[in-house]
C-alpha cells in the first residue's frame, strides 16, 4: 500500500490546517485578531465581554462547518477527477479494435 493509504489506515493523515505553516499574511491577520479582540474586550463590561466570547465562539464553529464542508467538497471533486483521468487511459494505448 501507499504511504498516504497506510496513514489514512492507520490516523496518521493530517490534514488539518494546523499541519501547515501559516504565510506571513495569515500569520499578520491571526496577530491582528488577538489585538482587536484585546483592545474590544477592555472597553467592554462583564456581561459585553461574555456576550463578545459567544459571538467568537459560535463564529468558530461555523468557520470549522464551512472548513469540513469544503474539504469533503474538495476531496470528491478531487477523486471525480481522477475518475474522468482513469476513464481516458484507452486512448494511450496502441488498440486496433
Amino acid at each position: 500500500m501507499g504511504k498516504i493509504l497506510d496513514a489514512f489506515v492507520d490516523d496518521q493523515l493530517h490534514v488539518n490546517a494546523v499541519t501547515e505553516k501559516r504565510t506571513s499574511h495569515h500569520q499578520y491577520l491571526c496577530e491582528q485578531v488577538e489585538i482587536l479582540q484585546s483592545k474590544l474586550e477592555k472597553k467592554l463590561n462583564d456581561e459585553d465581554r461574555e456576550l463578545l466570547k459567544k459571538l467568537a465562539d459560535t463564529y468558530f464553529d461555523e468557520s470549522c462547518c464551512d472548513a469540513h464542508n469544503n474539504f469533503v467538497r474538495g476531496y470528491r471533486l478531487g477523486v471525480l477527477m481522477t475518475m474522468e483521468v482513469f476513464s481516458g487511459q484507452d486512448s494511450f494505448l496502441g488498440n486496433d479494435e
